[in-house]
């Protein structure tokens, strides 16, 4: 069996409160009518209240080294996902405290280099990845893979905490969104979960969502099926081999067209976190994966595709074999 990198330990943290679908329109935070996103599968979100990013991301990373038994020392590279600044360190940043962050040095306080010191990362080379939205967490595992590779990198932690503003609504593009936090630890060689192949493509054309949402819902389901069809043909694989889907948390109805369309119709979709934690943005994947873990349902030995699609425009794949 040939060395690949792999996903060694996922953990996870979320807000205490739960808010339902009927109580997000009630109180104004969505665009579409509670009934409509009811029927693509949302029940209910998890909304931060006091948490912070930050609290929420040092959470799940503490977690996940306690929890597997990691010493920090032998992590020699942290990836940080998430917002920087005043959003990162407080729930809800007030405009002038977000205006006066950018004129003292208070910008160059980052969440990655904290979470380095606070976790004893001492080891650890820290940077932090933007800019790929939903996508986020992937590509930093991308990221993580293609180091441990290139520089001999033992163990790599990936860590993403993605918040929605108070003021911001609970719905993308007709998802309800929760906040999270993610870690998710990369070795550079295991048995299990070995990262077999992935796939990035960025659409820039697409860059202003607001101005070009409806070519974007054009443009989804066929870039998406060139990801996963690239994706499954880059691990050796047809499409009749992937045994799960472990998506993104997006509509059931989508998935139900995806799946169709990459020729997926045999695979199993874990689907079990869709209804009561909504799309916890770029930690839906891999919030999925712990579960399916957890509950036995996946075995040695099979194939898992994971894809997500971020703003920006970003659409992305990673092959596992369990």
């Amino acid at each position: 069996m040939s060395a690949y990198p792999c996903v060694a330990a996922i953990a996870y943290a979320l807000p205490e409160h739960a808010a339902s679908v009927r109580q997000l329109g009630e109180a104004g935070l969505l665009r579409s009518r509670p009934e409509l996103l009811e029927s693509f599968g949302f029940r209910s979100v998890r909304v931060a209240r006091t948490e912070t990013p930050y609290r929420l991301a040092l959470g799940a990373a503490r977690g996940l080294l306690e929890r597997h038994a990691v010493d920090p020392e032998s992590v020699g590279l942290l990836i940080h996902c998430g917002p920087q600044g005043p959003t990162a360190f407080t729930n809800a940043p007030s405009r002038a405290d977000s205006e006066a962050s950018h004129r003292t040095t208070a910008r160059f306080r980052y969440p990655g280099t904290r979470l380095q010191h606070e976790l004893g990362l001492v080891r650890a080379a820290s940077f932090g990845l933007d800019q790929l939205a939903c996508t986020t967490l992937l590509g930093a595992v991308r990221v993580a893979r293609a180091l441990c590779l290139a520089e001999g990198i033992e163990r790599a932690l990936c860590v993403a905490s993605e918040f929605f503003p108070a003021d911001a609504g609970r719905e993308a593009v007709y998802n309800c969104t929760s906040d999270a936090a993610v870690a998710v630890l990369v070795e550079r060689e295991g048995s299990r979960n070995r990262i077999v192949s992935c796939t990035h493509v960025t659409k820039g054309y697409y860059w202003n969502p607001d101005a070009l949402s409806d070519q974007i819902v054009a443009s989804y389901f066929p870039t998406a099926k060139h990801v996963i069809e690239r994706t499954i043909a880059e691990a050796g694989w047809s499409a009749a081999d992937v045994d799960w889907v472990i998506p993104h948390n997006v509509s059931l109805r989508s998935w139900q067209v995806l799946l169709g369309l990459a020729g997926l119709s045999g695979a199993e979709i874990w689907t079990e976190n869709i209804a009561d934690l909504g799309h916890t943005l770029a930690g839906d994947n891999f919030i999925n994966l712990h579960d399916a873990l957890a509950a036995d349902a996946i075995h040695a030995g099979d194939r898992l595709l994971l894809f997500s699609y971020g703003y920006g425009a970003h659409w992305t794949a990673l092959a596992l074999e369990a």
